[in-house]
């Protein structure tokens, strides 16, 4: 009995699949044949999953917002933006917004700076002041949780809201603060009221970025909007399909299939200057990259030969095992930890109980790996520990060397005592994704 529920539920996991992939490979098709601007080759980049092949014209306009979603267009073409990025870093103000025009002035427009937060970060760009972009975008969030068009007005926006969510996430935000909270709160409770597409759209793409479950009707409520043709119309009334729409239907089918944000893949894909496509674990890298697992740096290096420290590899494992919406509230159970970056994830790996502190009350968050944590640890995760436990040897790690080397998890020029570098490390969790 237990066996049919299981295949059951394999089935409809798999028809899920098939239909989910269906769709977007339908309307993928059709916003094709269509002419492109920045944001429709944003879609179509996330659908494909590939560089493809658009011109764009280079921007020229005051508005700031035209640059950024040039940026993003841009980037996802593998163009030279650097010039962009200076632009929108330098039109920050000095109370931390971005700026409306592109001559520096203007501080009403939200969306230019929300977006300057959002084209910088998939640019993989940090040089701005972050502290005063996050502390002004707190100060005009509304007394409903909500986010306007225009700073100072009460009017909330719901396409503007969940935006907005997506700018704290890369701000530093999560789902536990408590503005994220109230604009959720804002968004739950009128989403169904304007029953758009952009807003149904846009609302997955925050909750995917911000690594939350996505609720079926969210879903259902945007497939109302879908046409037989794979195009998308702005309100379920209408009959007649929107090019805007149906950009913006695609990138979120597009998150919601695959789990990870847009605005995540091309920051984590804009390109990395000390890796090859002829370097070893050159794959499996990229592999993780592309699924939002690990990232480079913002100097567009992702240092393949550099040790891996404790606090590091635990998010790799956590992110290899999708358990990034487990992060959540800080442990105290170790002195070292506090203030660290790594706090919340080391607490998810932790409860696992896939790793374990030095001592009772340090964890090492700071220390090189070895190559004999980094076995025990992709035991752990894969649930072997009693296959390794009943193997006799004389170091503490024999067993769980011998069992991860049998289920092939072991990184080339795998070394017990020596200490792991990142491309290892990625190989290793590649392994541990694809087993």
């Amino acid at each position: 009995m237990k066996k049919k529920i299981v295949l059951t539920m394999v089935l409809i996991l798999l028809l899920s699949s098939m239909v989910y992939g269906a769709t977007i490979e339908a309307t993928a098709q059709y916003l094709e044949k269509q002419k492109l601007d920045h944001w429709g080759i944003l879609a179509l980049y996330n659908s494909t999953n590939n560089t493809i092949s658009r011109s764009l014209e280079e921007v020229e306009s005051e508005l700031m917002t035209d640059y950024e979603a040039y940026l993003l267009g841009a980037t996802a073409l593998r163009k030279n933006v650097l010039k962009v990025v200076e632009k929108i870093s330098d039109s920050q103000r000095t109370n931390g917004k971005f700026s409306d025009y592109i001559d520096g002035t203007g501080d009403d427009m939200v969306n230019a700076h929300i977006w300057g937060v959002i084209s910088l970060y998939t640019a993989n760009y940090e040089g701005y002041d972050k502290g005063k972009a996050l502390q002004w975008l707190k100060e005009n969030q509304n007394k409903d949780g909500g986010f306007s068009v225009y700073a100072g007005t009460s009017i909330s926006d719901l396409d503007m809201s969940a935006m907005a969510l997506i700018a704290f996430d890369i701000l530093g935000l999560d789902h536990n603060d408590q503005e994220v909270k109230q604009t959720l709160a804002y968004l739950d409770s009128n989403i169904s009221k304007k029953e758009s597409c952009e807003s149904y759209a846009w609302y997955i793409l925050a909750r995917v970025k911000l690594g939350l479950d996505i609720d079926e009707s969210l879903y259902e409520g945007l497939l109302k909007h879908k046409l037989q043709d794979g195009s998308f119309k702005h309100f379920v009334s209408l009959k007649k399909s929107n090019y805007m729409a149906t950009w913006h239907g695609l990138m979120a089918l597009t998150d919601y299939n695959n789990k990870i944000s847009v605005f995540d893949k091309l920051h984590n894909e804009s390109g990395f200057v000390d890796l090859g496509t002829t370097d070893n674990q050159y794959k499996e890298i990229m592999t993780l990259v592309k699924k939002g697992i690990i990232s480079g740096y913002s100097d567009n290096t992702f240092r393949p030969n550099a040790s891996v420290k404790r606090g590091e590899f635990c998010k790799f494992l956590v992110y290899g095992s999708g358990l990034q919406n487990q992060i959540g509230r800080e442990t105290f159970d170790f002195e070292d930890l506090k203030g660290h970056w790594s706090n919340k994830i080391v607490k998810v790996a932790v409860n696992k109980q896939w790793v374990q502190g030095v001592s009772s009350n340090r964890f090492a968050p700071e220390d090189k790996i070895k190559g004999s944590e980094i076995a025990a640890m992709l035991v752990r995760v894969k649930g072997f520990d009693e296959e390794a436990a009943a193997i006799k040897g004389n170091n503490w790690y024999d067993g769980y060397v011998q069992v991860a080397s049998e289920h092939g998890l072991l990184y080339t020029n795998f070394n017990p005592n020596g200490y792991a570098t990142r491309a290892q490390c990625s190989e290793a969790v590649y392994k541990l994704t694809e087993n």
